[in-house]
């Protein structure tokens, strides 16, 4: 049986790795690709704003990069300034700020709006707060708004770029979809779902299996 791996980095992604050492045959072929900001200088000045921020919130390891790729062109103290805290959805992202020498304080699982701004919350009050929100361009308005209802003042920042169905997978996914063996295709965001969706366009496929709930809130096309 084959599984067909949809994630932004391809071979090198972990789960590649984890279910090739299990016995898997991985198809690995992004339906997204993740392309830094030009010129990056929102970010940057973001970034050189740190202290006045209480809360920095990352909800993806593409963002952490982004923003510690920001602060190193800074300089290497800069993420070091107190505050603000950090909080960064799931233990990927996590673990690219403390890579980075960043304490994270708050590391909610789920990437919902309201569950994150659920766990900030329960880190204190977050009325009267600034908080700073590196992300897609193509992320939904979800946490921006929760945040703000919860009496925040976020300051959203584009930290890198999301295309969806990028042409150079084309080749290998329609090469992948017609695996006799193929059962299983992993779909990790919405946009991966609606990328994989672009790039199969006329070709039948195996079920879709997503693994975060923001798959379910997308416009749903039957594959095969």
């Amino acid at each position: 049986m084959s599984i067909l791996s949809t994630r932004p980095d391809g071979a090198a992604d972990p789960l590649v790795s984890a279910l090739t050492a299990a016995g898997h045959r991985v198809l690995a072929v992004p339906t997204v690709a993740l392309l830094p900001v030009e010129p990056p200088g929102a970010l940057d000045r973001a970034v050189a704003e740190l202290s006045s921020f209480d809360w920095v919130v990352l909800t993806s390891a593409a963002g952490a990069n982004a923003v510690v790729e920001a602060a190193r062109r800074r300089g290497p103290s800069e993420m070091d300034l107190e505050p603000p805290r950090w909080a960064a959805v799931g233990h990927a992202t996590a673990a690219v700020l403390e890579a980075a020498g960043v304490r994270v304080s708050l590391i909610p699982e789920i990437s919902r709006g309201a569950a994150i701004t659920g766990a900030l919350l329960s880190a204190g009050p977050l009325a009267g707060s600034r908080i700073l929100l590196p992300r897609s361009d193509l992320a939904d308005g979800a946490l921006p708004q929760a945040l703000r209802a919860a009496g925040a003042t976020v300051v959203e920042v584009i930290a890198y770029r999301t295309v969806e169905g990028p042409a150079a997978s084309e080749p290998a996914l329609r090469e992948a979809l017609a695996a006799p063996d193929l059962r299983t295709i992993i779909l990790c965001s919405g946009s991966a779902v609606r990328g994989l969706i672009t790039l199969s366009a006329g070709t039948d496929g195996a079920q879709a299996t997503g693994v975060h709930p923001v798959v379910t809130a997308t416009p749903l096309v039957s594959i095969g």
